[in-house]
């Protein structure tokens, strides 16, 4: 008997959870993703990373078509500068 009302709780509390989830992408208030759609461009991506100390560093960034270097620090994040694409890729050539 006990083993009964145990499993009858259970499917409860999942038929409960199955409601709200159908509820919520009803609404739009979350939207179901399988996986990474590989037709779809990254809009940000971390282009490379230097560790300057241990609670600073600079960063690389790609937003976009705008590449931009980003200072790391307790305070927050600073943009260093703004990069064009041209600028980036002389950037990353091996001298």
């Amino acid at each position: 008997m006990d083993i009964v009302r145990q499993s009858l709780a259970i499917t409860l509390v999942f038929a409960l959870l199955w409601a709200a989830l159908w509820l919520l992408r009803r609404k739009g208030a979350i939207r179901p993703r399988l996986g990474k759609d590989r037709h779809e461009p990254q809009r940000l991506e971390s282009r490379g990373r230097l560790a300057l100390g241990a609670q600073h560093s600079l960063h690389l960034i790609r937003a976009g078509d705008r590449e931009v270097v980003l200072a790391v620090h307790p305070a927050g994040v600073t943009v260093v500068c703004d990069l064009s694409a041209a600028a980036a890729s002389q950037l990353s050539k091996p001298t």
